[in-house]
């Protein structure tokens, strides 16, 4: 597929690449078996930004055939391959098809944003999300006037956050309040990435912009409040400074930075299918480790992404379609 947050320039940023491997490292990490404390909470967010980061302004018709390629023709081939998957685990598991959620096929079509959306591969709502927000985005950017374009995207992320908790008590077809409860990253994303990025690159202040992004970050956190307006400031000031971090390995190519590169560059196809490797994966580190704690947490992440490194080339020769993608090209989710 396209990418979904991609560089539309000829000159790829390489800590771009660097933070979408980090990220989807982040995500996989958030659905093993760890102690709470090491939760990675809304590792999504840095995927919004980054979403937008890259968003390319089209006509709308090739805008739409792009994103149905891109993502909705890999969302259903990963929720199909997903729910086939879950009923052979009910097979092996129970020597028979009684008892199985034949629904649950139908989840996609449910008025609900809980946990149990998608049940049979519960990552793949961030590609339902990622659509609509995408439409919703073209749509802003078409009507908001170019002139004073930065202003009028503020104005709407503040009418957003005005109207949040009506939002959120918004219930929906394909997640359209939680895409428009993110949306305010996606635009952030857009108005700020790339020239951030392009700084980075370049400036020999990058240290500056990790310290006070982490400092930001780090003060956020533990204000004793909680708001969507701290929770944008303090997803923004992180994806700074991992980008002013990661900034100083630009070009370096020791086995784990190009390990890093390739989990970015096959993100999409490790979000839809993380989850079920793990399914077997995670039985295997616990068994090894003797309970579910942090180190088979560690395990279950290294078999998980050592088994989808594998099967990347298999994928990029012999099903590009399935990913959205032409023959070699990267799988990218942003």
């Amino acid at each position: 597929m396209e990418n979904l947050v991609n560089p539309t320039h000829k000159k790829r940023i390489d800590s771009i690449d660097l933070l979408k491997g980090l990220a989807i490292m982040g995500i996989v990490w958030k659905h093993t078996f760890h102690p709470h404390w090491c939760d990675l909470i809304l590792i999504s967010a840095i995927f919004f930004i980054l979403s937008g980061t890259f968003f390319k302004d089209e006509p709308f018709v090739p805008f739409l055939k792009k994103r149905v390629r891109t993502i909705l023709v890999p969302f259903l081939v990963f929720y199909l391959f997903s729910f086939l998957a879950r009923l052979l685990f009910h097979v092996a598991h129970h020597h028979t098809l009684h008892g199985f959620d034949w629904s649950a096929v139908l989840q996609l079509f449910t008025v609900d944003s809980g946990s149990l959306y998608l049940s049979v591969n519960i990552p793949l709502w961030f590609l339902v999300c990622l659509f609509v927000m995408q439409l919703l985005f073209w749509v802003l950017n078409r009507l908001i006037p170019q002139r004073h374009r930065t202003l009028w995207f503020l104005l709407v992320t503040v009418v957003i956050y005005a109207g949040y908790p009506a939002i959120e008590e918004w219930r929906t077809l394909f997640m359209v309040n939680v895409a428009l409860e993110s949306l305010p990253y996606f635009i952030a994303g857009n108005l700020f990435g790339l020239p951030l990025a392009q700084y980075l690159a370049r400036s020999s202040h990058r240290y500056l912009v990790a310290l006070l992004g982490l400092a930001l970050f780090i003060a956020v956190q533990y204000l004793p409040v909680e708001c969507p307006v701290l929770s944008l400031v303090k997803f923004f000031a992180l994806f700074a400074a991992l980008l002013a971090l990661l900034s100083y390995a630009e070009g370096n190519r020791s086995p784990l930075a190009r390990f890093v590169r390739t989990c970015g560059e096959s993100s999409l196809l490790i979000m839809g299918i993380h989850v079920i490797l793990l399914a077997p994966l995670q039985p295997i580190a616990c068994a090894i480790t003797g309970k579910p704690d942090l180190l088979a947490g560690a395990i279950a992440l290294a078999l998980t992404l050592l088994v989808i490194y594998l099967l990347i080339p298999v994928v990029n020769k012999y099903i590009p379609w399935a990913v959205g993608k032409k023959k070699t090209q990267p799988i990218h989710i942003i």
